[in-house]
């Protein structure tokens, strides 16, 4: 990746209702929306991300320019630690920043906000370009989690963390 892509002024706040609508565009095909929400049905609705949101903690969105450019939330919040979940970033900010930005300010809440140690995630197998992405910002794994995917193929979830 070349520096220059990079962008800043990426700004974070609370997932709305209105947000979902844009959010559920952002999966090009099935097997992305496998990898941000293995139980959505593909094409993803907001009705299927607001029920989603509704169970979860923290549903946050990054915006640029003001306009919604990624999503997550965490699926858990223990007493010690989080698990990320539904996280996607829209396909023309991927490589520029919008997905660190995203990940860092859910690592401050955590840290700061919810007083964790442990930031978690599941990241499959046969997404190599999250697990780069996601060994770029210090994660490592610590579990496997094996399913299979819509096509009924085996896969592993690598289950991957990084302290707080």
């Amino acid at each position: 990746m070349k520096y220059d892509q990079i962008i800043s002024g990426f700004t974070h706040r609370p997932a709305t209702t209105e947000d979902y609508q844009e959010i559920a565009r952002f999966p090009q095909d099935a097997r992305e929306l496998f990898f941000m929400y293995p139980k959505g049905t593909f094409p993803l609705t907001a009705e299927q991300l607001e029920e989603a949101a509704s169970t979860r903690f923290k549903p946050t969105v990054v915006e640029h320019n003001g306009q919604v450019v990624g999503y997550c939330n965490f699926i858990t919040v223990t007493e010690d630690s989080c698990s990320l979940g539904n996280f996607i970033i829209h396909p023309a900010y991927r490589g520029k920043g919008a997905g660190r930005s995203l990940i860092e300010a859910m690592q401050e809440c955590a840290r700061s906000e919810l007083k964790l140690k442990k930031f978690q995630l599941i990241c499959h197998n046969t997404n190599t370009g999250a697990l780069m992405f996601y060994a770029k910002l210090g994660f490592t794994p610590y579990g496997f989690n094996f399913q299979t995917d819509p096509e009924g193929t085996p896969i592993v979830g690598i289950k991957l963390e990084v302290l707080l």
